[in-house]
């Protein structure tokens, strides 16, 4: 029986090692928790953006007729925007996107027709977006406002080549039937 005994706790002793390494085995690895993408943004206002948009904008340039379209991109991570605009001196496009980092702050990127890539860094108050912007021509600000459901305002300020500050104000209404295209 004492040699029963002993050779139960031998045993026993050899077995916990491998039953530790089994469990060890069906925990998730720490560096694949860590590559795994965040969740899906949960952000009121930037899915309100979701969906098709006309309007104008008044600038320097003129007044120019206006659309956009916005989708969650890349596994919901991204608000993503295509924008055309048409006035006499011609037509800009764009296309960009936004998100929210972890502290809370909105972080874009922007590139146009323009050869123009823009960083933008900014914060939302309420249903006011505020995002400094910076590319090859100098640093500029928009403000977009949600107006109502189906309308918001953006304000617009830069440095003009001469020095001085330059202002464009938009306003876009949700458009009722959306195109499929992204684009």
């Amino acid at each position: 029986m004492k040699r029963f005994t002993i050779f139960t706790l031998v045993l026993f002793c050899l077995a916990l090692p491998l039953l530790a390494q089994e469990q060890e085995a069906k925990k998730p690895d720490a560096e694949m928790v860590a590559m795994a993408p965040p969740p899906a943004l949960n952000d009121d206002l930037m899915n309100w953006m979701v969906g098709e948009w006309e309007g104008w904008t008044e600038s320097p340039m003129g007044k120019s007729t206006d659309w956009q379209k916005c989708w969650m991109g890349l596994d919901g991570q991204f608000l993503m925007m295509d924008y055309t605009s048409k006035w006499e001196g011609g037509d800009y496009h764009g296309m960009g996107a936004i998100t929210l980092s972890p502290s809370g702050e909105v972080l874009g990127y922007w590139i146009d027709n323009m050869r123009t890539m823009s960083k933008g860094v900014g914060k939302r108050e309420g249903n006011v977006v505020t995002m400094e912007w910076e590319d090859q021509n100098g640093k500029m600000t928009r403000i977009l406002e949600k107006v109502s459901e189906d309308k918001f305002t953006e304000t617009v300020s830069w440095t003009g080549p001469d020095g001085n500050m330059m202002h464009a104000k938009s306003e876009m209404t949700r458009k009722k039937e959306m195109t499929t295209d992204k684009n």
